[in-house]
């Protein structure tokens, strides 16, 4: 196999494993060994812009493919989508066009290797960290099952974990630069990445068990009940949709009635549960309420409330006394969605079952929001959401973070 084919090799592998970094089919090792074999191709180029154009392709190419239907831009329209990640990739790519201008001009000392983590995680930062869409798209979401890795984030957030993971392959091109012998620096520092998971495992392994449980029910609706509603309204059809409103409602109501008698001590909704004109969801906060007294259990509720410049989307605690004990508006992906922003502050209100508090889906993709949690030692963070079949495992995945961050469930 000839130097050319090596490389294509090198770069065929990366595309490949990129079809599992973080999206629909998400492997976390996927996320270590890509990047490996792309700075090894993209170091050896001896034609920086061309091969950047190819790897531009067919790094847009696996995201396009692996992430499909998964983002909002797919609401708009699928070719919006991969407009979006075609447009988006080469911010991607820029620290691996830093790490070949530092291997060209110095070489392959040990402090290089720190060169491609450190790019990494700065692009990581700038495009996730200010984002609109919140974190979404981080790199450390890529290790959503590998909860011994996601233990670092508890220490240094998401960026804790791209850090490592491009160390990692920085380090593992720095062995491949010396023939696969290990410096004395550089045993150490991959005996660094490796008590990363070691000591996560340790931490699953050895976590205490909870002081107290509380039995928690929820259920979802029915595929695409929300959108037949939507439409109704979008369509002006408002006795249409008052009448199945009102329709959900009393399902909801009879659910939440059933799950308490089954034992449930919280039962949660999904957002937009309650969604229907002021005075419906004024009606359905009541009734809510007396279900929650008579069966002296907590309901988080979600309501989407039509009828106003703007609809407002918010979740609310109902305790066993029948009395709201917290209301939060919605304030994630307002600008897309069209409906009121909340302020970002967190409310928490003490129960028999600890410390509760809640947010809606996208909220959740706030980190520096959601520390507030963590602050204010929050037991059990409620995250209501109304995710479609692409991207509900993704996002799911992302909450999960949130817990370990801020040592909550």
């Amino acid at each position: 196999m000839n130097r050319t084919q090596q490389r294509l090799l090198w770069l065929a592998i990366a595309t490949g494993l990129g079809l599992f970094i973080g999206g629909r089919w998400n492997i976390p090792l996927a996320a270590w060994l890509a990047p490996v074999f792309l700075i090894r191709f993209y170091r050896t180029s001896e034609r920086p812009w061309r091969d950047f154009g190819l790897v531009w392709l067919v790094s847009a190419l696996s995201t396009i493919i692996s992430w499909q239907g998964a983002t909002f831009m797919a609401q708009i329209h699928p070719a919006a989508e991969a407009a979006f990640f075609l447009a988006l990739a080469p911010l991607g790519l820029l620290p691996y066009v830093i790490d070949r201008a530092y291997a060209r001009r110095f070489g392959a000392p040990f402090w290089l290797t720190l060169v491609f983590p450190v790019a990494a995680t700065a692009v990581d930062i700038l495009s996730s960290g200010g984002s609109p869409f919140g974190s979404f798209g981080a790199g450390a979401y890529a290790q959503r099952e590998a909860l011994p890795i996601m233990q670092l984030a508890a220490l240094s957030g998401l960026w804790g974990i791209t850090f490592v993971i491009s160390w990692s392959a920085s380090l593992a091109n720095h062995c491949w630069d010396h023939g696969f012998r290990l410096s004395r620096p550089a045993l150490l520092a991959a005996c660094a990445v490796a008590l990363v998971p070691g000591i996560g495992l340790g931490r699953v392994l050895l976590a205490p068990e909870a002081g107290q449980t509380a039995q928690v029910a929820g259920f979802s609706l029915p595929a695409g009940k929300l959108a037949a509603m939507l439409a109704q309204l979008q369509a002006g059809d408002q006795a249409g949709f008052r009448q199945a409103a009102d329709r959900l409602h009393a399902q909801e109501l009879a659910q939440i009635r059933a799950l308490a008698q089954r034992g449930a001590q919280i039962v949660v909704l999904q957002e937009g549960a309650g969604l229907g004109y002021a005075d419906q969801v004024a009606q359905l906060l009541a009734d809510a309420a007396a279900v929650a007294q008579a069966e002296q259990i907590y309901i988080v509720l979600p309501t989407v409330t039509f009828g106003e410049a703007q609809a407002a989307n918010v979740v609310r605690i109902i305790d066993p006394s029948g009395a709201v004990v917290l209301e939060h508006v919605k304030y994630g992906g307002n600008q897309f969605e069209g409906s009121l922003k909340g302020d970002g502050v967190l409310h928490t209100v003490d129960t028999p079952y600890g410390r509760l508090s809640a947010v809606i889906c996208w909220d959740a993709d706030f980190p520096e929001i959601v520390r507030q949690a963590g602050q204010q030692r929050v037991d059990l963070l409620f995250v209501p959401a109304n995710d479609w079949p692409a991207v509900r495992d993704i996002h799911a995945g992302m909450a999960t973070f949130r817990a370990v961050e801020n040592g909550m469930a």
